[in-house]
């Protein structure tokens, strides 16, 4: 399983990397080097005090069984944001990341402003705000007792994508990034329901093996999903009941680690369900298949809206052009009175 905690951290961090990658090659081609370098710097000194911070506090002051639970969570969220950018960007609903477009966009920020220190505030804010995300993904996945694995995957991805971006001076457009934000989201679902189970006191079969029948599982039901946002049914979704009530309670939610909040709320809703369940002296076993049950549930709450935007689409009729009457038609064969 250490292998799979290798790749997933790998394939997590690269993703990120590659979007820091891309603000900090055009401070440095745009501004300065010297400028792109200290902003990266001072941004890496960040990160490694906020993790000595952290790492302290959490071990001196949460027991660690509520550290995994919280970790869990808060993974799965992260997970299910990714997974549910996926799945609209592979309907086509949402458009695909492109980091030469994003590159574009930080040069004409960076030639456009008048701050001298824009150069050293953008390499700074996207090496720390991408930086952090990686930190996150490795603590969260090093909770399977895989630490070393976790980090080794985000250092090496981090060192293919330094040496990628020295070598071609240039925003890396060819790596499959939309792709592997796709993957990653499976892998980082499956993993947070593994942790919040656990935290849950959910007794999973085969232990840890588990993770691979969630990524399974949750990698057909994306594909499904993607599917019917393709080709969405005829009848009027907005009729479910179920669906109506459920958005209307959530609309106005915070979505902090999802941009729908809906889906950030019934996720949440359901691993405290699962967790009632749990503590009431629930068969274990079957709340760990009623979180996976909920999770996707989640992921299709979020995606109902555009379920609806896409049958309302299908549904509506060709607006045919109005015919015109056969009197009209007679006054423009005969022209003007003259």
């Amino acid at each position: 399983m250490n292998v799979l905690v290798l790749v997933s951290s790998f394939l997590a961090a690269g993703v990120e990397w590659v979007e820091a990658l891309t603000i900090v090659l055009a401070v440095g081609m745009f501004k300065s080097w010297r400028t792109a370098l200290l902003g990266t710097g001072a941004a890496m000194l960040a990160l490694v005090a906020l993790v000595a911070i952290f790492g302290v506090a959490v071990t001196s002051h949460v027991s660690i069984t509520l550290a995994r639970t919280l970790v869990g969570v808060f993974l799965l969220l992260f997970g299910l944001k990714w997974l549910h950018k996926a799945i609209l960007r592979s309907a086509g609903i949402k458009a695909l990341h492109d980091e030469a477009e994003a590159f574009k966009e930080t040069e004409k920020a960076l030639l456009t402003s008048r701050d001298h220190w824009i150069g050293f505030s953008t390499s700074f804010n996207g090496v720390f705000l991408e930086g952090l995300e990686v930190v996150f993904i490795v603590i969260a996945l090093g909770g399977l007792n895989s630490v070393a694995a976790a980090s080794t995957g985000a250092i090496a991805s981090l060192l293919l994508v330094v040496v990628a971006g020295l070598a071609l001076r240039h925003p890396l457009t060819r790596v499959p990034e939309n792709a592997m934000k796709y993957v990653v989201g499976i892998m980082l679902t499956s993993f947070g329901t593994f942790f919040t189970g656990e935290g849950l006191g959910v007794t999973w079969p085969a232990s840890d093996v588990v993770i691979l029948a969630l990524i399974v599982i949750y990698a057909a039901a994306s594909v499904l999903l993607v599917q019917l946002l393709k080709n969405p049914p005829t009848a009027d979704l907005g009729e479910v009941a179920i669906l109506r009530a459920a958005r209307a309670v959530v609309a106005e939610v915070w979505g902090l680690f999802v941009d729908d909040g809906a889906l950030a709320t019934v996720a949440i809703a359901i691993v405290l369900g699962v967790g009632l369940f749990a503590a009431r002296g629930g068969q274990s076993t079957a709340a760990g298949v009623s979180l996976v049950a909920g999770v996707i549930l989640a992921v299709i709450v979020g995606l109902a809206g555009s379920f609806r935007s896409r049958a309302a689409i299908v549904r509506a009729p060709a607006q045919a052009p109005e015919p015109v009457p056969a009197a009209a038609q007679v006054g423009l064969e005969s022209g003007p009175p003259g």
